[in-house]
């Protein structure tokens, strides 16, 4: 990110000025605004390739397979939410499907990592 995009959303950092509550609002408003075009930008660029990955779930789950999921930090978070919405969807008369979250099993975390 270039020096002058983050004065725009900090300009309290860059010594500009102090921060008052209209700046705070215009930083969470360009905030805001740059998550949706990025969002926009993936979705526009990657919607087959989104397509393409369900209709392999999909196929994955008719077949009696299951949903794996991992990673570390904030992703293993990601990873246990994922495997929580499979297997006990909130969205009303949705079937569960079978997932796995490999963060939550210390004995295979502690055997990758020896």
């Amino acid at each position: 990110m270039s020096q002058d995009i983050l004065n725009q959303l900090y300009p309290w950092q860059s010594g500009q000025k102090k921060p008052g509550s209209s700046d705070f609002a215009a930083s969470i408003a360009a905030k805001a605004n740059a998550s949706n075009a990025a969002r926009d930008a993936f979705l526009a660029e990657q919607t087959d390739a989104l397509i393409a990955a369900a209709q392999a779930l999909a196929d994955c789950f008719s077949k009696g397979g299951r949903l794996f999921t991992m990673g570390n930090g904030g992703s293993a978070c990601d990873a246990a939410h994922i495997a929580l919405e499979f297997n006990h969807p909130v969205t009303a008369g949705r079937p569960a499907l079978p997932s796995v979250n490999l963060a939550a099993d210390s004995a295979l975390l502690t055997a990758l990592s020896n």
